[in-house]
């Protein structure tokens, strides 16, 4: 059973489709909203659940981490929004990279929208590229849409994955599978 740390957790997507999977199990949350808090307390009792990522360290787990995910706020890179990318105060993406740092998972998992790979003419997506490669992980990425999976609506997403470099990957691409149409 590999164990989960979900942060930027909501009301627990991503550990609801993990753990549905059978493979895996959430052992910690961090989310800074009081409603989703209360969510993830209802559905994951006993399950700590950390408040500020920016204050979260290794030495606060009990649990070693396989799996890291989490889609950290989208708001410095939306289409929708002022896409200031780096200059946003809600620019955590160096808070995740310090978390992934501190616990070495086997896997990250990141989801966002697609305006991160395009905000600050790509430099962005490229700085998370390249922190993740300075500490050995090779990484992995794709624009997903929900349609591809049988839902009515386009409701398109970046989804990086990210592996130590000696876990090595000689084997097909994970986004090199045939999605549902």
């Amino acid at each position: 059973m590999m164990q989960v740390l979900d942060l930027f957790s909501g009301i627990g997507g991503f550990s609801l489709g993990l753990e549905r999977t059978g493979g895996f199990k959430t052992v910690a949350f961090c989310e800074i909203d009081p409603f989703c808090r209360k969510v993830l307390e209802k559905h994951w009792p006993g399950v700590p659940i950390f408040e500020d990522v920016r204050k979260l360290t290794a030495g606060d787990l009990n649990d070693r981490i396989d799996v890291l995910c989490g889609g950290f706020p989208c708001q410095p890179f939306s289409c929708a929004g002022k896409r200031r990318g780096t200059k946003d105060e809600r620019w955590l993406w160096p808070e995740f990279y310090r978390i992934v740092c501190e616990v070495k998972p086997r896997w990250a998992l990141v989801e966002n929208v697609p305006g991160l790979l395009s905000v600050d003419s790509g430099r962005a997506f490229a700085g998370i590229l390249s922190d993740l490669a300075q500490i050995g992980y090779d990484a992995e990425w794709n624009v997903l849409s929900a349609s591809q999976f049988g839902l009515p609506h386009l409701r398109k997403r970046v989804f990086l994955v990210a592996y130590p470099h000696s876990f090595g990957s000689d084997e097909v691409s994970i986004f090199q599978r045939d999605l549902p149409k």
